[in-house]
């Protein structure tokens, strides 16, 4: 899998676990602490996103981290 391919897989998820939480960009971003405009970045998939980020979003969604992979 190509590292593109990874960063698609993460952010399709990301989004779609938010959405199934009910929660917006803007709530997910307030309540992680990520400005809004940078969690957009990170659900297009147009920034590398780290580990410690994936983290603050996993405990907020109350996913593992891998459930982003999925």
């Amino acid at each position: 899998m190509k590292a593109e391919d990874t960063l698609s897989k993460i952010e399709q998820n990301i989004t779609a676990i938010r959405k199934q939480k009910g929660l917006t960009s803007n709530e997910l971003g307030y309540v992680c602490d990520i400005d809004k405009s940078a969690l957009i970045h990170i659900e297009k998939g147009r920034i590398n996103v780290t580990i410690k980020t994936l983290h603050k979003i996993a405990s907020v969604l109350d996913v593992e981290i891998i459930e982003f992979l999925k």
